[in-house]
């Protein structure tokens, strides 16, 4: 039965992709939250001066970092058959300014191809199970600086370079760019993040054997050739405050972060051609030392078992340690809002070259 999921599942996303132009939902492993500390907070943070992961959530944060800082993460989503990685490395520069490239992927592996299941003769042969892989890929290079008249305040950008793979039934590259500003004032934190600001440009190009071809045509669905698929504009904005308790032994910071859609969407608040989706989140710091983190998000509208509607939400939960140079963030997340299994632990770490 999953080997059939598998299959079908495979034909849906091709089918989909073919002759399609902008599409609601594209590039969604750009916008899962990277990093333990951000997974935590549910997704809240618009602007940081602590983490590499940054750079996908606001990439002129990076201009706060003062050391050359390593930072990887790993998690699995839906009870292992989905994994997301990601590593990265921030070189500050001179003058306020820094560099920084990541690798990310999202991919489920050892996918069975039951497609030559049958031989000729309506016999099985499970020697014709082949393994193939669909991952996404995408390789950040990131640029941020302090601006230097407006104390505070910091601007940065990533281009992006996207490869996603679907065994060798199909392939795409391509390229985007994001932008995001800053501003930090003591205890405050206001960002801004424009993702996919030029749009973010795939080519798929497709290739099929003819037993694969017999097998579209048989499920009647059209074969694939090429297609160009675009990715509309995000904004992310939002800001957080620390305060401080017992002598700054303690600090509390709340944050928020609302994402304005270009189109239409299940999500927290539909307005006109926008959707707009919030996440909330607190950091609980002890001494600066250990750290618990809260968040809730995905806020959507759903229909109960009686069919009563309902505001649905996913809520997150995490800790963070903090040994001088090493940062470690764990989150334990609910992907899925509902079922077994569904939940995820994120596991991710830094360390600064002091």
């Amino acid at each position: 039965m999953k080997n059939t999921i598998y299959v079908f599942l495979l034909l849906s996303i091709l089918s989909e992709i073919k002759g399609q132009t902008v599409r609601k939902y594209s590039n969604e492993f750009l916008k899962i939250n990277v990093g333990g500390r951000n997974a935590a907070m549910g997704g809240s943070l618009i602007g940081s001066s602590e983490d590499v992961s940054s750079v996908f959530y606001n990439p002129s944060a990076i201009s706060e970092i003062e050391y050359t800082t390593v930072g990887a993460m790993h998690t699995s989503y839906f009870a292992g058959i989905a994994n997301f990685d990601y590593a990265g490395i921030v070189l500050p520069l001179n003058e306020g300014k820094a560099f920084g490239v990541s690798l990310l992927r999202f991919g489920i592996d050892n996918i069975p191809n039951t497609i030559e299941l049958y031989n000729p003769d309506n016999t099985i042969n499970y020697d014709n199970i082949r393994s193939f892989s669909i991952a996404d890929y995408a390789l950040f290079l990131t640029y941020a600086q302090k601006i230097d008249k407006i104390e505070g305040l910091s601007i940065g950008g990533n281009a992006k370079i996207i490869h996603r793979t679907y065994g060798s039934f199909a392939k795409a590259w391509g390229f985007g760019f994001d932008v995001g500003a800053q501003y930090k004032k003591e205890k405050l934190i206001i960002g801004a993040f424009l993702q996919d600001g030029t749009t973010t440009f795939n080519s798929w190009s497709f290739s099929f054997t003819d037993k694969e071809r017999e097998v579209f045509q048989a499920t009647d669905n059209e074969i694939p050739n090429s297609a160009i698929e675009i990715t509309a504009p995000a904004v992310h904005f939002g800001g957080s405050y620390k305060f401080d308790f017992n002598d700054e032994n303690v600090t509390v910071m709340p944050s928020i972060k609302f994402v304005a859609y270009t189109d239409q969407r299940n999500v927290l608040l539909p307005i006109g051609p926008l959707s707009i989706d919030a996440a909330v989140g607190t950091e609980i710091g002890f001494w600066n030392t250990a750290y618990l983190r809260l968040g809730l998000s995905n806020f959507t509208k759903a229909i109960n078992p009686i069919g009563e509607p309902f505001l649905s939400m996913q809520p997150s939960v995490g800790l963070g340690l903090h040994f001088g140079a090493l940062q470690l963030h764990y989150s334990y997340n609910n992907v899925g809002n509902a079922g077994v299994g569904l939940f995820s632990h994120v596991v991710s770490a830094n360390f600064s070259f002091k």
